[in-house]
């Protein structure tokens, strides 16, 4: 193919007046590798589509790929709710200060015994407070004995909590209907 006809072609190209038939001539002529020196610049322009054809992914490229769209689809679940977290720590403080604020007013209002003085008798007020501190006192340690004797036994069980913290981080929901194929091991 001469010079005179490429240049002309170009000229068309450049203008967008080509016919489909003239930039597959253009795209074989700078595809056959006798490419004069002062058309080089254009030799990437017009093998870019064989470039890419030639181009294949990666062996595990659509394991990764539904990987990463799951795993961004998890992400995109929860922004609304870390955006407004702190507002919704700031009312729910509000909410219950409030409710228990109401509740111990109304409370006081319909029972207004009950913060009044129930003993004439110093002493037996005495006696009454000192039995119930008792009782609470004996059952705050039997919680805490109760407590010790079970972190004693998850310590005799010898649990490497690295093993159940990576256990926890790597499950990865399954939606039944998306993929048959796809193991959940292998995400």
């Amino acid at each position: 193919m001469n010079n005179g006809r490429i240049t002309e072609l170009l000229d068309k190209y450049w203008a967008c007046e080509t016919s489909i038939s003239e930039e597959m001539e253009l795209q074989e002529f700078f595809r056959s590798g006798n490419v004069p020196e002062e058309l080089q610049p254009y030799v990437t322009l017009f093998t870019y589509r064989r470039d890419l054809q030639a181009l294949k992914p990666g062996d595990g490229f659509e394991e990764r790929l539904v990987g990463s769209i799951r795993k961004a689809e998890r992400q995109n679940r929860y922004i609304t709710i870390r955006i407004f977290e702190p507002l919704l720590r700031i009312a729910a403080s509000v909410l219950l200060v409030t409710g228990i604020g109401i509740s111990v007013y109304l409370f006081s209002r319909q029972n207004s015994q009950v913060f009044a003085e129930t003993y004439n008798d110093p002493e037996a007020a005495m006696q009454q407070a000192t039995l119930a501190l008792d009782k609470l006192s004996r059952a705050i340690q039997a919680t805490e004995e109760a407590s010790l004797k079970s972190l004693e036994q998850l310590d005799n069980l010898e649990l490497d909590w690295s093993e159940i913290d990576s256990l926890s981080t790597e499950i990865v929901p399954i939606d039944p209907d998306f993929n048959k194929d796809v193991k959940p091991g292998r995400l």
